[in-house]
């Protein structure tokens, strides 16, 4: 194993935080990590939603995440773009919902290195570890 690859289909606030911290301190590490936004996941990197702060949140970590202000804990788009400063780290939207949304990178934050298919994600993380979140 080479890193890990994590497939993030959900737009749960926590959710999408724990990966941009389990791939900040893994990049920071030297660890190499990619995140695949797909599915539902996708939806929390739309400009819209990240200016608005209109998260799906799950529970009371989430709202006291949102209630922060990003004093204790920045916020994950902010994270995962310190993360690519610190080491390896790569992030990637899938091409079939953004092909069903009728969405282009340009409706998301600029965290996004590429898109990608499901086919080519499994290809870049064929020598990595892959969590499902």
């Amino acid at each position: 194993m080479t890193g890990y690859a994590i497939v993030l289909a959900s737009a749960e606030l926590e959710r999408v935080q724990a990966v941009s911290m389990i791939g900040s301190i893994a990049a920071a590490s030297d660890t190499p990590v990619q995140v695949f936004a797909t599915m539902n996941g996708l939806t929390a990197f739309e400009k819209e939603t990240v200016e608005s702060g209109d998260f799906e949140v799950a529970g009371p970590a989430g709202y006291a995440m949102l209630e922060s202000d990003g004093d204790e804990v920045p916020l994950f788009t902010e994270q995962l773009e310190r993360a690519k400063n610190l080491g390896p780290l790569e992030v990637y939207a899938c091409e079939m919902v953004m092909d069903l949304m009728d969405n282009d990178l340009d409706d998301y934050v600029d965290v996004f290195d590429d898109v990608l298919g499901v086919s080519g994600f499994l290809r870049e993380a064929s020598d990595k570890q892959v969590l499902f979140v």
